[in-house]
């Protein structure tokens, strides 16, 4: 009985303490200081990466960055560049993927046609399709096959996009 009065009593402490904490009602979190001033925002990703599932994540975080800055009143202007083993995950057939990654390999498709229809430009660079013994036309009809996703990145970049690179 004494122990329960005590652990009673220290939980009701804690709650309490926890209740009029500094900070306990945080305020929602926002990029306020980051866009002051700022009406448009342009950024490049580059991403290179050689897991499906880790597509898809990176491709989801890319949708919630178009709608953060649109819910904060700055106008997205953003492009995914594919480079490296990742444009094996772009193919409408999706030619030798394995069994086991064919579900994450549809969501990250997936992930790409909604961004697309929410005017990302999605690009693949043509130097790793060459290097995955793929064609331009293996790629679904959203994505834009690009002679060289560095040049790509290059350009977006001389035309004041942030590069965002995702390895």
């Amino acid at each position: 009985m004494k122990y329960i009065f005590k652990f009673l009593l220290v939980a009701a402490a804690l709650l309490f303490a926890n209740a009029y904490a500094p900070g306990a009602a945080a305020a929602p979190l926002g990029d306020a200081d980051a866009l002051r001033g700022q009406h448009e925002a342009k950024a490049v990703f580059m991403i290179n990466v050689d897991d499906p599932r880790k597509l898809g994540h990176v491709l989801k975080v890319i949708e919630e960055t178009d709608s953060g800055l649109a819910k904060q009143k700055v106008k997205p202007h953003l492009v995914v560049v594919v480079i490296g083993p990742a444009v094996a995950f772009l193919t409408k057939d999706r030619r030798g993927i394995p069994y086991m990654e064919q579900a994450a390999v549809a969501h990250a498709q997936a992930a790409l046609v909604k961004l697309d229809a929410m005017g990302v430009r999605l690009e693949a660079c043509g130097v790793a399709l060459k290097g995955m013994d793929l064609k331009p036309e293996d790629v679904i009809p959203v994505v834009h096959p690009v002679g060289n996703g560095y040049i790509s990145a290059i350009g977006y970049q001389a035309q004041g996009y942030g590069l965002v690179p995702v390895y």
